[in-house]
């Protein structure tokens, strides 16, 4: 194994183990930033990003405080459905990749319309 620092134990003083500690080079993707995140009708929430390198696809979470709602997106913009009507909420959003999920960006408030024009 190549790189990193050398850990040895000794075994009641007969044998010397020694392991090479392998510093991984898989790490999470970016926390990507919501720019906007809009409701034009009651039931759904639009959220808009910045791509993130590496990512393959995003989570968007919207919580109310009673209920939290997640859904899973190729890219920006995505939109989060079967929310309550003229409720504020607090919207994430995580990147993902083969490497794993970073965590979640800082959250935007947005607050679901009062009616209902068309689906999401």
């Amino acid at each position: 194994m190549a790189g990193g620092p050398k850990k040895c134990w000794s075994l009641i003083g007969f044998s010397l183990i020694c392991l090479k500690m392998v510093a991984s080079a898989k790490t999470a993707p970016e926390i990507p930033t919501i720019d906007q995140a809009y409701s034009k009708i009651s039931n759904c929430i639009t959220v808009e990003w910045a791509t993130v390198p590496g990512a393959t696809s995003y989570l968007l979470t919207a919580e109310d405080g009673d209920t939290v709602i997640e859904t899973m997106v190729a890219n920006s913009p995505g939109t989060v459905t079967g929310l309550k009507a003229a409720t504020l909420y607090q919207i994430t959003i995580r990147s993902i990749s083969a490497t794993g999920r970073s965590q979640p960006s800082p959250p935007k408030q947005a607050k679901t319309g009062s009616w209902m024009l068309l689906p999401c």
